[in-house]
């Protein structure tokens, strides 16, 4: 028969709470509480996730943009102007582009009025330096400039220019460390600032703030400027073969001297090879060195040179000063068979 306190069979009734009341009030707000400490850090992580993207967007198109002016000063004589006007025709999309030509102006005039102080262009090659060693008065008369002009027709034929067949072509001793073909590659640096309205809020802030912090003595005044005009600067670097003669302009940069230096050679003397040593062979006497005397010891360190033999007796070869002694070493030989 049942317990009347106890309705319920034993497997059926209710488990004892494990923590009494007051203790469940105090949890209640615990999930909020976790949530606002980790709610800033995740928004923050997220919004430099974006930024780092677009960033990364960004520097797609100004790498196709360096591209295209590079393409451009490569047939235009390196001029900055024709470089500058690619740049922004190829930036174009970036800044809205446009369905109509109506839109598409608009989007080019932004481009230009956004690159007119963000935008520098600078020709890593060829230098000032390579202008002294192969300017041709030729082509600049042909060109009718008054500035120096490096000729780019027949590279893989000529060292120099036509008209300077004496020139210094040698990379390691002329001024510009440059061959004719080398002086003929246009290499363009260039550092476009993305702009703030193209930034993701905080996270652009972020960015540049991390910039000043991270080099807050930046020797390049025009990336220092594009810090703090709020911009995050990027460098994209470009190489082509010049199809023109190019022309010296104030974009080029001068050849900055390398730091490397020849390896030390050692100047100690290797030690001098015995005449015993059956791997070392002494080097041959020449008109300014006298050939080595002969050891005045054998091998054994018996005095050599007096023409006797090892017992004391004369060789064969010395006169002992008796000719009767002579004349029958002679004898002796004369009547010994041959082996």
């Amino acid at each position: 028969m049942m317990n009347p306190a106890h309705p319920l069979p034993p497997a059926r009734r209710p488990l004892p709470r494990l923590l009494p009341r007051p203790w469940r009030h105090r949890q209640r707000g615990a999930g909020a509480a976790e949530f606002v400490i980790v709610a800033p850090a995740l928004l923050a992580l997220t919004l430099a996730m974006l930024q780092t993207g677009l960033a990364f967007h960004a520097r797609s198109i100004v790498n196709y943009a360096s591209f295209e002016a590079a393409r451009a000063g490569s047939i235009a004589n390196a001029g900055l102007a024709s470089m500058r006007l690619a740049f922004a025709r190829a930036m174009t999309p970036y800044y809205g582009g446009g369905r109509n030509l109506a839109e598409l102006a608009d989007a080019f005039a932004a481009a230009q009025l956004d690159l007119a102080a963000a935008l520098r262009i600078e020709i890593v090659s060829p230098t000032r330096e390579s202008f002294d060693d192969y300017h041709s008065l030729a082509a600049a008369r042909r060109l009718q400039t008054t500035a120096r002009v490096i000729p780019s027709a027949q590279l893989g034929v000529l060292g120099c220019p036509a008209d300077r067949a004496n020139c210094n072509a040698d990379p390691a001793s002329n001024r510009s460390g440059q061959t004719l073909a080398d002086a003929n590659l246009l290499k363009l640096r260039v550092t476009w600032g993305l702009p703030p309205a193209k930034q993701v809020p905080l996270a652009g802030r972020f960015f540049t703030w991390a910039l000043r912090m991270l080099d807050p003595d930046d020797d390049d005044a025009f990336r220092r400027g594009l810090v703090e005009a709020g911009r995050i600067p990027m460098v994209s670097q470009v190489t082509l073969r010049m199809q023109s003669d190019a022309i010296e302009n104030e974009a080029m940069r001068p050849r900055t001297a390398g730091s490397a230096t020849p390896p030390a050679t050692d100047s100690t003397p290797l030690p001098g090879c015995t005449p015993t040593a059956p791997l070392c062979t002494p080097e041959p006497a020449t008109a300014d060195t006298a050939p080595e005397a002969p050891d005045p010891t054998g091998e054994d360190g018996t005095p050599a040179g007096d023409g006797s033999g090892s017992d004391g007796e004369p060789g064969p070869g010395t006169d002992s000063g008796d000719e009767t002694e002579d004349a029958e070493d002679a004898e002796d030989a004369e009547e010994e068979p041959e082996c």
